[in-house]
């Protein structure tokens, strides 16, 4: 799989051979930096992050990421209300001009379909770091390179995943980017908020449970997703309040 110069919009994207091509590039620079040391790999290169939502450790990942590698970052934490779509400028637009400054865009927004709106008004690669309740690649990317440092390997695991399986985008792209795997699933969450068919859809030939308690989850998991009820998903705050805990 070739990564060069390719917007990263899917986790639908990656196959086998090309997560392990990751997981031992990251492998190299997760090294670098735990000796103490930066690299310049990335040195004269710039990073744009463009986040549409709140975020924490995505963002700070990208970006710290970006200065270990020699780079340098452009960032808006608050694009929903600081930036020029405040004025009507539309998302490609938006894309076209910061892709002048900037040889590579991450971008979180809240609405599916955007990043595609992104990427084509780009002239540079475009990352997706959350879209909406659909996907989040890089995260599931970097979970399972978690999972294959652990237990060393990503084969005869039983994956728990539990939480608000509906709206999760990182337990969607953690489902697609697993189903490469001999991997067997065990799912826990209310009912209103059940794994997407169109997700277990892809996990076509794999094993897949629903636990009957949480307890049953823990038991039967090798490895467990655990995502929290996102309040932001729901329209009807009542219906919010009835499975928030």
């Amino acid at each position: 799989m070739v990564f060069k110069d390719q917007h990263i919009l899917t986790a639908g994207q990656f196959d086998k051979e090309g997560l392990f091509v990751l997981f031992e590039e990251a492998k190299k620079m997760e090294e670098i930096v735990k000796s103490g040391r930066d690299s310049d790999v990335l040195a004269g290169k710039y990073m744009a992050t463009l986040f549409f939502e709140a975020s924490t450790r995505t963002r700070f990942s990208f970006e710290a990421a970006m200065m270990h590698l020699g780079g340098r970052v452009l960032s808006n934490a608050d694009m929903k209300g600081t930036s020029s779509l405040r004025k009507q400028e539309t998302l490609e637009d938006t894309a076209k001009v910061v892709s002048q400054m900037a040889n590579v865009l991450v971008v979180r927004h809240y609405e599916v379909g955007s990043l595609a709106k992104f990427a084509k008004g780009s002239d540079v690669p475009v990352i997706n770091a959350g879209e909406g309740p659909a996907e989040h690649p890089t995260q599931g990317a970097l979970d399972l390179y978690t999972i294959w440092k652990e237990r060393r390997s990503l084969d005869r695991l039983t994956v728990g995943m539990i939480g608000d399986l509906k709206n999760s985008r990182v337990q969607h792209s953690q489902c697609t980017l697993l189903k490469h795997f001999d991997v067997k699933f065990v799912l826990y969450s209310p009912e209103s908020l059940k794994m997407p068919h169109e997700v277990l859809k892809e996990l076509s030939g794999h094993e897949v449970k629903i636990a009957e308690s949480v307890e049953d989850l823990v038991e039967a998991a090798d490895v467990i997703s655990v995502s929290r009820v996102q309040e932001e998903r729901f329209e009807d705050k009542n219906e919010y309040r009835k499975v928030a805990g």
